[in-house]
C-alpha cells in the first residue's frame, strides 16, 4: 500500500553517482531542485530531475561546483504523498457533512484494523476501508466491527471493508508476538500497559492463574518477566487455547506456561485448586460471578487478586471496591487491602472498565 506512482517528463541532469549529494545541495540552493521524485541510476552514473532548462549563469556555477555533467529529458517517477489522515484520504469520496462522522481511532491487532462505523457511513465502507490503509501503511485488512462481543468464546462478528487475506495475524507488544484469529478469538491491543503494569509485579518463584487467558496476552508476558514463575492459563475457547499453545512455543516459554482448555469455575474445584499465588480476572463482562472461583484458586493463605469490571463511569470507585468486598466476604475470605483500583478505559461513552488488584487473605 505505498502512495501512487506517476510518471512525469522532466529534464535530468546526469552526473557521476559520488557527486549526487553534493548536487542536490547546489540545485536546491538555485530552485532548480524537485522534490519527491526518485532518482535514475545507471551504473556509475545518476540522474536527477531538475526543474527546468538552467540559465546561462546557472549553468556557469553548476559547472564550477559540479564539473562535467549532461542535461536529458527522462521520465521520473514522483510518489504522491501519502495522507496524513483520514479526512484528507477520503477528501471528495465521501459526503462532505459525513466527514464529521468518521472514527477518530481504531484498534489495530498486528497487520488489521478494527474500525466502528456508524450505520450512516456504510454505503460508504469500501472508500473508508481504502483509506484507512492509506493512512497507514502497515495495515493489510481493514475489518467493521458488526456486532457487539458475545458467546461463551467472546467473539464478534465482523465485515471485511478493504485489504487481502484472511483474520489471522501476528501482533507484537513488549517482545512478544500472539498468533491470533480475531474472527474467532478475543484480543484487546489497548490492555497492552495494563498487561504490562500486572506483569511487572509478579514475584520469584510465584503461581499465575490467568482464569480467561485467550492467546496469552498476560500469561505470556509474565512468563517473559518472570522466568522463575508457574503460569497456568485457562480458555474455555478451542481456538485461543490452539492459539495459546503455538504462542508459548513461539516465545519460549513453553517451559513455565500451561495451556488449560476447559470452564475456569470446573477447574476451580479440581485441577487449580487451591494453587496460586496470584489470579488474573480479564473478563470484565463475567468476573464478577467467577469471585468465588477465583477464591478457590488463590491458596489458602491469600494472595493477589488481579479484577476487571465493566462500571458506570459516574460510579465512585469505592462503590465498586465494596462490591468485589463484598463478594470475598460471603465466601469466608477477606480483603487485607486494595494496592490499585482505577477505570482503565473507556468502553463507551458511559461506561468504563475498571482496574482493581486486591490483597486477600
Amino acid at each position: 500500500m505505498d502512495g501512487q506512482v506517476r510518471l512525469k517528463e522532466l529534464r535530468g541532469l546526469i552526473l557521476p553517482v559520488q557527486k549526487a549529494q553534493k548536487a542536490l545541495g547546489v540545485l536546491r540552493g538555485m530552485e532548480l531542485s524537485l522534490e519527491g521524485y526518485e532518482l535514475r541510476k545507471v551504473e556509475e552514473m545518476i540522474m536527477i530531475p531538475i526543474a527546468r532548462e538552467p540559465s546561462t549563469q546557472q549553468d556557469s556555477i553548476l559547472r564550477r561546483e559540479l564539473g562535467s555533467f549532461q542535461i536529458h529529458r527522462a521520465h521520473f517517477e514522483y510518489l504522491v504523498p501519502r495522507p496524513k489522515k483520514l479526512q484528507e484520504a477520503l477528501a471528495g469520496k465521501i459526503p462532505s457533512q459525513m466527514v464529521s462522522m468518521l472514527p477518530h481511532s481504531f484498534d489495530v491487532v498486528g497487520d488489521v484494523a478494527v474500525i466502528d462505523l456508524r450505520s450512516e457511513l456504510a454505503p460508504y465502507s469500501a472508500e473508508i476501508g481504502y483509506g484507512i490503509r492509506r493512512v497507514n501503511p502497515n495495515v493489510r485488512l481493514v475489518v467493521r466491527k458488526s456486532g457487539e462481543v458475545s458467546g461463551r468464546f467472546r467473539t464478534r462478528a465482523l465485515q471485511i471493508l478493504a485489504g487481502s487475506g484472511g483474520m489471522e495475524t501476528v501482533h507484537r507488544e513488549f517482545s512478544c508476538s500472539y498468533h491470533v484469529d480475531i474472527s474467532s478469538v478475543y484480543f484487546n491491543p489497548r490492555l497492552s500497559h495494563e498487561r504490562l503494569r500486572v506483569a511487572r509485579q509478579v514475584k520469584d518463584n510465584e503461581v499465575v492463574v490467568d482464569m480467561f487467558a485467550g492467546v496469552g496476552p498476560y500469561s505470556i508476558l509474565i512468563a517473559k518477566l518472570q522466568p522463575t514463575s508457574r503460569v497456568y492459563s485457562i480458555d474455555i475457547n478451542p481456538s485461543a487455547i490452539r492459539y495459546l499453545e503455538a504462542n508459548t512455543f513461539g516465545n519460549r516459554v513453553a517451559d513455565r506456561v500451561t495451556p488449560i482448555l476447559g470452564d475456569a469455575r470446573e477447574l476451580s474445584k479440581l485441577k487449580v485448586r487451591a494453587i496460586a499465588d496470584r489470579v488474573v480476572m480479564n473478563l470484565p463482562s463475567e468476573a464478577e460471578n467467577y469471585i468465588d472461583a477465583a477464591l478457590q484458586i488463590l491458596k489458602s493463605e491469600g494472595g493477589i487478586v488481579h479484577y476487571y469490571q465493566f462500571a458506570q463511569r459516574d460510579a465512585p470507585l469505592d462503590s465498586v471496591k465494596a462490591s468485589f468486598k463484598s463478594s470475598v466476604t460471603a465466601e469466608n475470605r477477606e480483603v487485607k487491602s486494595f494496592s490499585f483500583c482505577k477505570a482503565i478505559r473507556e468502553i463507551t461513552p458511559g461506561t468504563v472498565q475498571v482496574a482493581i488488584d486486591a490483597v486477600v487473605v
